[in-house]
């Protein structure tokens, strides 16, 4: 009823409130208001789907971010789900799934734009999915191909180049080779502003980005744990893209024994590290998952005086009562943990390594794994440029 009264006295005073007010007060309402708006009033329409608009609206909804997460609660990998977190859960429709070979994978989720990889390998197909307005994008195909060369590892990465106002979705394709040869690493970029593939020049020599992964967003780049094969011995280090000027540098990353994981995160601007031991440890079942510790070590690129003019400076540690395993970043402000309570199912924290506090947050039900990722709603368009690829949900019955 509040909105509708809203939506009355806008319509009354448009011709009288000025343009900033009018802004002002639109920008406030949520995305299913203004979707109400739309439909009664061209002027309003065009209002809303302005650049200048869109961008005021997320300057507002991003201070009140959710979680977007996938899991699944059973150790086969069945039984998918999607659910948003927005002070209480619910499930959300996957489009397309009925078409689908496997329940998609999230790529990143940006400025309220979901990336999702779609095809059953080698991340072959990829779809833009706007929740709150309930619109998505099949992309084209992508351009790198297992026509000459068998595919060995792809990995991927979604993020926005804020100095051109585009998302970027980058894709990483290492080919087989033969026991005596070096692998052959290729990448190609998506513009959402074009909306097309662009292959260009991987210039990070021969490595092995670690299967699985999704790029992390950091400071304006995409980073992803990799390693390669020389005379000392196999080097580990991070590959870093600047999705503004599409170039490909190598980070080098602290030693560590074997039987450490490594977790790339976000914190407060700056690329960070979790370290944490690997045990073959599930107090739920007899099903081992890698990466469950009972401790995490911190440690984030910063500046000093080395050689680069940055290094890596631990933070803290967080000693947990039960072991547990890092599921996700919570706006570079803390890293989410997932606690095994034997007994009592699982339990979530958020803790902040610069000043090791840490909370409980309810994200979703107990299960046996989930993909956790932040969340905005925004009016952000599914397709940039201009270009006609918009496919609008079908209104769920009931």
């Amino acid at each position: 009823m509040r909105s509708k009264r809203r939506l009355r006295e806008l319509m009354a005073n448009k011709g009288t409130l000025p343009q900033e007010t009018l802004t002002d007060i639109l920008s406030r309402l949520p995305i299913k208001s203004l979707t109400r708006f739309q439909s009664v009033s061209k002027p309003f329409s065009a209002l809303i789907n302005s650049p200048a608009f869109i961008s005021a609206h997320l300057r507002r909804s991003s201070r009140h971010s959710s979680f977007f997460f996938r899991h699944f609660n059973n150790p086969s990998g069945s039984n998918f789900s999607f659910f948003l977190n927005n002070n209480q859960i619910s499930d959300v429709e996957v489009p397309l799934l009925g078409c689908l070979i496997r329940f998609p994978k999230i790529v990143g989720s940006c400025n309220g734009l979901v990336c999702l990889d779609i095809s059953s390998c080698y991340a072959r197909g990829f779809v833009l999915w706007n929740i709150a307005r309930k619109q998505y994008s099949c992309l084209p195909s992508p351009r790198i191909s297992d026509s000459r060369r068998p595919f060995w590892m792809v990995s991927t990465g979604f993020g926005f180049d804020r100095k051109k106002n585009d998302y970027k979705v980058v894709r990483i394709v290492s080919f087989g080779c033969e026991k005596d040869e070096s692998p052959v690493v290729m990448a190609e970029v998506f513009s959402w502003r074009t909306f097309c593939w662009r292959v260009i020049e991987a210039s990070i020599g021969a490595c092995a980005i670690h299967e699985g992964q999704n790029g992390v967003v950091v400071n304006g780049g995409l980073h992803w744990l990799s390693n390669s094969a020389g005379k000392s011995g196999i080097q580990k280090f991070i590959v870093s893209f600047d999705l503004d000027t599409e170039e490909f540098r190598k980070i080098p990353i602290p030693d560590f024994p074997a039987g450490i994981c490594v977790k790339i995160m976000g914190f407060k601007g700056s690329l960070a590290l979790a370290f944490y031991p690997a045990k073959e440890v599930d107090v739920h079942s007899r099903h081992g998952r890698p990466g469950v510790a009972d401790w995490i070590e911190f440690c984030v690129w910063d500046e000093c005086d080395g050689a680069d003019g940055k290094c890596w400076t631990k933070l803290n540690s967080i000693q947990l009562t039960t072991v547990g395993y890092p599921v996700g970043v919570a706006n570079e402000t803390g890293l989410i943990i997932k606690k095994l309570m034997e007994g009592q199912g699982a339990q979530f924290i958020l803790f902040d390594p610069s000043n090791q506090y840490y909370r409980g947050m309810h994200i979703c039900d107990a299960s046996y794994s989930c993909d956790v990722h932040s969340y905005v709603e925004s009016l952000v368009p599914v397709s940039g440029g201009g270009h006609d690829q918009v496919i609008e949900e079908e209104p769920s019955e009931g």
